[in-house]
Parts: C-alpha cells; sequence; structure tokens
C-alpha cells in the first residue's frame, strides 16, 4: 500500500514532464522567432549560415541535419520543394525560424524564396 502513492506521484510527474516537452516542441511556428534575410555567408564544412536583415542586424546559424529546408515560389505559380544544404547560396533571401540563444542560433526550419523582391518587400 505504501508504493500506490509513490507511483502516482512518478506517474503525475512523468505527465506533466510529457506535456512540458510536447509545448515545446509543439509544430507551430508562432511560437518559434525568426529572421528574414539575404544571406551573407554559407560555410559547408561546419553547416552555419549568416544571414542580414534589412535593418543590418545579422545572425549565424547552426543547420542540422534535423533542420528541415525547403525552396518557395512566390506569385503566378506558388509551390514547394524540399531542399538541403547545398541550395543555400550567397545573396538568396531565407527566413529561418531557430531556437537557442547565443552566438550561434540553431536553424529548425529555412525557407528559401526564389522571388527576392517580394520577401525584401514584406521584410
Amino acid at each position: 500500500m505504501k508504493i500506490a502513492p509513490k507511483f502516482v506521484t512518478v506517474v503525475i510527474f512523468v505527465c506533466l514532464s510529457v506535456g512540458a516537452v510536447l509545448t515545446v516542441f509543439a509544430s507551430d511556428n508562432d511560437h518559434w522567432p525568426a529572421l528574414k534575410g539575404k544571406i551573407v555567408s554559407v560555410d559547408a564544412k561546419r553547416a552555419v549560415v549568416t544571414i542580414k536583415n534589412v535593418q543590418g542586424q545579422q545572425m549565424t546559424f547552426q543547420v542540422l541535419p534535423t533542420s528541415e529546408i525547403k525552396i518557395k515560389s512566390h506569385g503566378l505559380l506558388k509551390w514547394n520543394r524540399d531542399a538541403a544544404f547545398k541550395d543555400l547560396n550567397v545573396g538568396q533571401w531565407i527566413m529561418v525560424t531557430y531556437y537557442g540563444s547565443g552566438e550561434v542560433k540553431i536553424a529548425r526550419d529555412i525557407k528559401i524564396f526564389l522571388d527576392g523582391k517580394a520577401v525584401s518587400a514584406s521584410l
């Protein structure tokens, strides 16, 4: 009988922990900071990309194998397709959703915009 209260406490703790983790890793991008800007450097050896927005703010992002990269097209023919780190090039307009703090942030997902004018106007 003494084990039951401890077991209930452990089960409640585990349920609350799982709920907290699911909230942190929710797929809703509204909870993640994002930065739109132009790529100023790509370091393939370190898997790092640096972008600069129109206000001059520059940020560096670590791109992990789990980071989702997509190419988005605007205009009459709108489409998305999967991309890879090798598709990131200096001069492209992108939006990075990220997490972490410090000098280098972790890219959660990256959207490459083919129509740079449309993106820069919305920045």
